[in-house]
């Protein structure tokens, strides 16, 4: 294996950053709203791509165990990347850009409270814990990062690998 995990992974970082910039800079809130689906799309596109990749390197086949570690590998190096991407932007290039974000969670909180029948008490005691928290500081992102690994990271990977497996047909012995 030609270290493709790394290629497209830097690659698929790369690429979201510079789609994340380009939001950024048309409107902010669109970074923040549509942002994770391209980037869902970029590292599904990049993980299917290694495992691609990989396959062809192999004369065709791939087995399940084969194909699952370059797809998750290029997701650890794509999330990796993006992640640190986004703590640089968000709390050192734009730290206002927080606030963009916490209006758009207060907002989508806001419509699902209605769905959830929350009581007012509760809505007041979940929004004051929106204002107060902050998911882009080094703690939350050094938790959070290593989780993203495991869940959706794994399951990206397993349904990839599910997907793009090839093995040889053995004949009948």
């Amino acid at each position: 294996m030609s270290n493709y995990p790394l290629r497209f992974g830097l690659i698929a970082g790369a690429t979201v950053i510079c789609l994340t910039l380009l939001f950024y800079f048309v409107d902010k809130s669109w970074m923040v709203s549509f942002g994770s689906f391209v980037e869902f799309g970029i590292v599904i596109y990049f993980m299917s791509k290694t495992v691609s990749a990989v396959r062809s390197e192999s004369g065709g086949f791939i087995f399940f165990g084969n194909a699952f570690k370059p797809a998750w590998g290029t997701f650890i190096i794509t999330t990796t990347i993006t992640t640190l991407f986004t703590f640089l932007l968000m709390n050192y290039i734009d730290p206002n850009l927080k606030d963009v974000v916490k209006e758009i969670q207060a907002e989508v909180f806001e419509q699902a409270s209605g769905w959830l029948k929350l009581g007012e008490s509760d809505k007041e005691k979940m929004m004051e814990q929106l204002a107060e928290s902050d998911a882009f500081d080094i703690k939350s992102i050094a938790f959070a990062l290593p989780f993203s690994f495991i869940f959706p990271g794994t399951l990206y990977a397993l349904i990839i690998a599910l997907i793009m497996k090839k093995e040889p047909l053995l004949p009948n012995t």
